[in-house]
């Protein structure tokens, strides 16, 4: 009976998985001290000292959202990130803001599997090369599989950064790489960019992974999602926090036997920044700092992020002259600060490179999202201001009169970045 007991107790394992998400280019802490790459570094090494059997994951969108990236369409990010050490990065739906082309680059650069199960090239072959990893940790073969949205076009990327290549199924490709990995692997990983319904399904649907690591959702979750033993997990964006998840599994059974979950926080406060990377960040930070780091006005109040995004309508309608503006809020990625505004906040704002572009629309066409309650004259023209990104989604919407709304859309105009600069610039004061 003992030597029984004792050979259960062997393949009971313990395993540490450390994950961050939606990093999103933000190489220094927030003005309230939260995040930073050298400080999620040091969280990274503060956390691996007690975690013999550990692995760091990354679930996605590294890149966009800061005027590094946006200036040097996001190479210096995955050069900031690689003294992380991660095992696997996911593919996330803006690495391909920059067009498909430059996740070559990110590869490169990265050091580490970026992984892909289903995003293939004209030839049907997995585009970054790789739907999976195989890592090893004192005996325990750890297979870790990547999959993103299928969805990504036209809501998340143009057709033109998705370029030749295809989305296949998520699901289906993450249920056909577990059974390639069955035989090869003692416990599955799923690390994913997708929405949430999604993330969750994979738990509930796909038994042949234990954990489920995500992004995608910037607000990440407040506790793990668990479907019987298996678990799902999601921290919030921009590296103000990492996750922690502790396995206890069992190998003869794969299943896990005990998990417990905690999100770290960030912080300025809370750590020391790790000097090789804080010199990366210095690096970069020291070619965008003449253009950003200058100020163009006041703001009298802090603004929400629905309150800046009214703003930017408010400046599409005054630089075009349109009578309708429509900016989607996905599209703001921070908001307008209270006291003195320095360049990089508008470049944090509105990290891509989108067109302010204005067509002269039938009413008819204008959707309702756009006009509000006003009436419209259905054969009258009405001017209309949006971006490109918009226009082109609704070009190759499901929907034939949102086709319509965007075939009567150009796709050509001055950068909306410039034309929010400009404005305070102008006006001096934002109320």
């Amino acid at each position: 009976m003992l030597a029984c007991s004792a050979f259960a107790q062997s393949n009971v394992v313990d395993l540490t998985i450390l994950h961050y998400n939606d990093f999103h280019a933000r190489l220094l802490p927030s003005d309230q001290g939260l995040g930073g790459a050298a400080y999620l570094a040091s969280a990274i090494n503060q956390e691996r000292k007690s975690c013999p059997r550990c692995l760091l994951l990354s679930a996605g969108d590294s890149v966009q959202g800061s005027p590094v990236s946006t200036i040097y369409r996001g190479l210096p990010v995955f050069e900031v990130l690689r003294p992380f050490n991660v095992d696997a990065f996911a593919l996330g739906n803006h690495e391909f803001d920059y067009g498909y082309d430059r996740i070559n680059d990110f590869m490169a650069a990265a050091g580490t599997p970026v992984l892909a199960a289903n995003f293939l090239n004209p030839d049907g072959k997995l585009f970054t090369g790789a739907a999976s990893v195989i890592v090893e940790r004192d005996g325990l073969r750890i297979g870790i599989v990547g999959a993103l949205m299928q969805d990504l076009v036209p809501g998340l990327a143009s057709p033109s950064k998705l370029g030749p290549n295809q989305m296949t199924a998520t699901l289906d490709a993450l249920r056909a790489e577990a059974a390639r990995l069955k035989d090869k692997t003692d416990i599955r990983i799923a690390l994913v960019h997708l929405w949430k319904e999604g993330c969750d399904q994979i738990v509930r649907e796909l038994p042949e992974y234990a954990v489920t690591v995500s992004g995608h959702d910037h607000g990440g979750l407040q506790a793990m999602f668990q479907v019987e033993d298996r678990v799902g997990v999601r921290v919030k964006s921009y590296g103000v926090e990492l996750g922690r998840l502790n396995l206890s599994y069992d190998k003869t059974t794969h299943k896990i036997l005990k998990s417990d979950w905690r999100r770290i926080p960030v912080t300025t406060a809370a750590y020391q920044p790790d000097p090789v990377v804080a010199k990366l960040v210095d690096k970069w930070e020291a070619k965008v700092n003449l253009v950003v780091d200058t100020p163009i006005g006041v703001s009298n109040s802090a603004h929400t992020r629905d309150q800046t995004r009214k703003w930017i309508e408010l400046v599409m309608r005054e630089r075009s002259g349109a009578r309708f503006s429509f900016m989607n809020s996905g599209g703001v990625r921070d908001v307008l600060p209270q006291g003195q505004l320095m360049a990089r906040a508008v470049w944090n704002i509105m990290p891509f490179d989108n067109m302010l572009v204005m067509g002269q629309v039938p009413g008819k066409l204008i959707p309702a999202f756009i006009r509000g309650d006003s009436e419209l004259d259905p054969d009258k023209l009405y001017s209309v201001a949006s971006i490109d990104f918009l226009v082109e989604g609704w070009r190759n919407s499901k929907d034939p009169a949102l086709r319509d709304f965007g075939a009567a859309m150009p796709l050509e105009g001055p950068f909306l970045r410039d034309a929010l600069l400009d404005w305070i610039k102008a006006k001096k004061t934002v109320d």
